[in-house]
């Protein structure tokens, strides 16, 4: 396929402008998921207006002697092995093999990427009991204090990939199967601020309630307390979303369950300023309200939720829904479904590969508080022989498809017409992004 043919397919599935010039390094975090151990207290989330901890840290699935942070961290290093060939001349001869496996281009557009890890290691790795009170501390999500430095603020997981202002963030974790569920992997989406204000209006009773059942995610929802329907796992997240409270059957607070101000819990521009946490305590009328009739979106981080980035990232886009952040998360697992069996014939037999499943959706934080297109996978299910033997003895072939997979969102590929699952080819427009309103969307998240 000619180039000029690619840049008409990009421009349809993405929305594509011309292609501009990236940084002379392109920034990408690779984020293996959790990292810590599990902990008979809570230890993550820590809320500046309660003091405390507000719940347990997510230390990832265990199947066995096998653990999801450890087989994710491996993944993603391997990742950025791959990736970091195009930093030298003699390395993008290498990086360009890969390519080839997908692609009959006869060139390839030159890009180098700068890559950094939210963390390299898991707690194992530092020497401290399960029993020290800080074990935790390098791999938790939100900023936290510090008892060793006078209970200074350090930065945890998001504040630290926002740091890095990076184009892309490759979060890798391996699900749980119940049941008869035969596994497979899938993208991990959070919605924007048009879907939780329109659920914040079916409880208000300004909308109907069957509005939510026309969203493309409805029946996508991930259930978030036993007993509660998709619909009121969505009801419960936007309250989550809005005021830092997870929801009762009867759409009033459930004070039991705070999750915090959580765009305040991190260190970026859109924070309140000082002095919020006394507002907050009060939850009175205005962005700190429990109600959602007294509830209004006031400050920097509302605005920039309902920014046309926040809209470009999270709804619409070239899938339909989920925005680019779904449109980059189906691409790389394209990218493997076509790439591991290419390189792994017996992966190529009918079954041998677990699909491409439905996306989870739910309010996570990493998609939210991110100012970055993020691939969020879900890439097996540890508890599933196929998808965990997949993982575990292909992870080389799997991490080649993938750097393969980022190159593409950035610069595009004429994909060989192979396979039973292929990949669009066609890269983002990260132009619009660079160009956004206030300037670069991914700089300015810490100016």
């Amino acid at each position: 396929m000619h180039r000029p043919i690619v840049f008409f397919l990009a421009s349809f599935f993405a929305g594509c402008l011309p292609l501009f010039a990236f940084p002379d390094e392109i920034p990408v975090v690779m984020d293996p998921g959790h990292g810590g151990a599990i902990v008979p207290r809570k230890d993550d989330k820590w809320d500046p207006v309660t003091r405390q901890y507000l719940d347990f840290y997510l230390s990832g699935m265990m199947y066995n002697q096998y653990t999801e942070q450890e087989i994710v961290l491996d993944l993603s290093k391997k990742v950025r092995k791959y990736l970091e060939l195009t930093r030298s001349d003699d390395g993008w001869l290498e990086f360009e093999k890969i390519l080839r496996l997908f692609s009959d281009q006869k060139d390839f557009e030159r890009v180098r990427f700068k890559i950094d890890m939210a963390r390299e290691d898991g707690w194992q790795n530092r020497g401290k009991p399960v029993t020290d009170p800080e074990v935790n501390a390098p791999y938790r999500m939100y900023d936290y204090p510090n008892p060793a430095r006078d209970m200074r603020m350090e930065m945890g997981r998001v504040s630290y990939i926002n740091s890095k202002q990076p184009y892309l963030v490759l979060a890798l974790h391996l699900n749980p199967a119940e049941g008869t569920n035969p596994g497979g992997m899938g993208a991990v989406l959070s919605p924007g601020y048009p879907t939780f204000d329109l659920l914040r209006r079916i409880t208000l009773g300004q909308a109907p309630a069957d509005a939510f059942y026309k969203l493309p995610w409805a029946d996508k929802w991930l259930i978030s307390d036993p007993g509660f329907t998709q619909f009121e796992s969505a009801k419960g997240d936007a309250w989550v979303y809005f005021h830092g409270y997870r929801m009762l059957k009867n759409n009033t607070p459930w004070l039991g369950k705070n999750r915090g101000i959580r765009w305040n819990m991190i260190t970026w521009k859109y924070s309140d300023p000082p002095g919020w946490e006394k507002l907050a305590a009060k939850a009175g009328p205005g962005p700190y309200a429990i109600k959602y009739a007294e509830w209004k979106p006031e400050g920097k981080f509302w605005d920039r939720e309902r920014s046309p980035m926040e809209l470009w990232r999270h709804e619409g886009g070239p899938l339909g829904y989920g925005g680019d952040n779904h449109y980059a998360s189906d691409e790389l697992l394209r990218f493997v479904q076509m790439g591991v069996p290419i390189q792994v014939p017996e992966r190529r037999a009918p079954g041998s590969m677990g699909e491409i499943v439905p996306p989870f959706v739910s309010t996570y934080g990493l998609p939210t508080f991110s100012n970055a297109i993020i691939a969020y996978l879900e890439i097996g299910h540890l508890n599933r022989d196929r998808d965990r033997t997949m993982v575990l003895q292909n992870s080389e072939e799997l991490a080649r498809s993938l750097a393969a997979g980022i190159y593409s969102l950035f610069r595009g590929l004429s994909v060989k017409k192979t396979g039973k699952v292929r990949p669009k080819g066609a890269p983002l427009n990260f132009a619009k992004y660079e160009n956004a309103p206030g300037g670069n969307y991914f700089r300015a998240v810490t100016e």
